[in-house]
């Protein structure tokens, strides 16, 4: 038979090793300078991706999918520090607001 080896962890050696995870999330409106929904995908499209490359946050389009001017995006940061995780998705937003000028978020 194959050798079986076990080891007991103490209480103590347990919480030592325990980690948080800290998840933020936001969900923000864009309006958008689209008439159509293939517009209106192409700019989202490359908000998404700058956002996304940039702070390395999952971001997507999560509502009003049929409509061409308005765009809601859900925002979140994994970290295992709250003031992280928070700083980031603070940056992000802001990002948002300062790349785009013919997009209004609110």
């Amino acid at each position: 038979m194959g050798k079986h080896i076990s080891r007991q962890i103490s209480l103590k050696e347990f919480y030592t090793e325990w980690i948080y995870m800290i998840v933020r999330v936001s969900r923000i409106t864009l309006i958008l300078p689209s008439r159509s929904l293939k517009e209106k995908r192409g700019i989202l499209k490359s908000v998404i991706e700058r956002v996304s490359n940039r702070f390395k946050v999952s971001i997507a389009e999560v509502d009003s999918n049929d409509m061409p001017d308005i765009g809601v995006l859900g925002l979140a940061v994994v970290s295992t520090k709250s003031r992280h995780a928070e700083s980031v998705l603070n940056k992000s937003i802001m990002f948002l607001e300062n790349s785009r000028p013919d997009v209004e978020v609110s």
